[in-house]
């Protein structure tokens, strides 16, 4: 079953507008867990940032499509922490690359 956001009774999975308060139901899945993939996602973006960004995008995408916001959001921080971690590695390489150069030209 699924809440009114705004009044909070009860309502039917299928109802689109609260019978009680007239609002209307946003999309979001009843029970409130996270989709597999995205905690997935969110776990291989602080282990393998690559492929933790593949899983978090997949999984916002998914989530997206199902109306599942707590999912949404948990894949789009997989997302955002894939990506700064990419960037921060890509900038570290560039750092030891230009020190090599610098190195090697110094001889």
């Amino acid at each position: 079953m699924k809440y009114c956001s705004n009044c909070g009774k009860e309502v039917d999975d299928n109802a689109y507008v609260c019978p009680n308060c007239g609002c209307k139901i946003d999309g979001q899945k009843s029970g409130g867990s996270l989709s597999t993939l995205s905690i997935v996602g969110f776990i291989f973006a602080f282990v393998i940032p690559v492929v933790g960004l593949i899983l978090s995008i997949i999984a916002h995408n998914n989530a997206k499509r199902d109306g599942d916001e707590k999912s949404r959001g948990f894949s789009k921080a997989g997302i955002i922490i894939s990506a700064c971690l990419i960037a921060f590695i890509v900038i570290i390489y560039i750092g030891v690359f230009a020190c090599a150069i610098a190195a090697a030209s110094a001889i």
